[in-house]
């Protein structure tokens, strides 16, 4: 008669939990642990002055924390040190890097309110965010504000044709306008780009988009 194996003895054992994970801890600032830290954060992020010193902060901040007689003063010297270095390498640049937001942000159909709010979180300032509208090659063509007002309806034209609406509605005639004014409202567009874009036939569409193509 074969004997049962209780199942306990059957099963492979395994290993007895160790319990929670322990916090990682942080490293003692140092000048070259913040450099190769910096670094290595620019090698995967882009990112302005103000976003860099955030991020540098709160590893000064942890690392004081942690490790008795650091001196916060002195780690914040040598991340304005470290900055100096990096803004003269070209390493750090608040233009390029908001030019380039900018940009991308334009293909994407953002209004010029909507990427000013956004330039504005990562520590572009209004001045600056102005300047650069003016100098960017997406918002100059034309004369003044009048080359802004052309990129902005480049962006509305972009929201619509994402969002099937005006010349790229489905059916046309069954658009809800109302709804449609709506949604390029919340995307910060002015009601006289929303219903120049809603008013425009795909053929008018299809040619804006071929003229400023060399913008966009």
């Amino acid at each position: 008669m074969t004997k049962n194996i209780p199942a306990q003895e059957n099963s492979k054992a395994r290993p007895a939990k160790t319990g929670a994970r322990r916090p990682k801890i942080p490293k003692k600032i140092t000048e070259t642990y913040l450099h190769n830290a910096g670094l290595y954060y620019l090698q995967r992020f882009s990112a302005s002055t103000a976003r860099f010193r955030l991020v540098m902060m709160r590893k000064i901040e942890a690392s004081c924390r942690h490790h008795a007689g650091l001196d916060k003063t002195h780690c914040i010297t040598l991340l304005n040190e470290l900055i100096e270095k990096l803004t003269r390498l070209g390493l750090l640049n608040d233009q390029n890097y908001a030019a380039s937001l900018v940009s991308t942000l334009r293909r994407r159909g953002l209004s010029r309110r909507a990427i000013e709010s956004r330039l504005a979180a990562k520590g572009i300032s209004q001045e600056d965010s102005a300047a650069l509208f003016k100098s960017s090659p997406n918002d100059r063509h034309g004369d003044g504000q009048s080359g802004i007002r052309d990129a902005e309806k480049i962006a509305a034209l972009r929201l619509a044709r994402k969002r099937r609406l005006g010349p790229f509605h489905p059916d046309p005639a069954s658009e809800n306008r109302k709804k449609s004014l709506s949604i390029f409202g919340r995307a910060g567009f002015e009601y006289e780009t929303a219903d120049f874009v809603l008013n425009m036939d795909v053929a008018e569409a299809q040619s804006l988009f071929e003229t400023k193509s060399l913008f966009w």
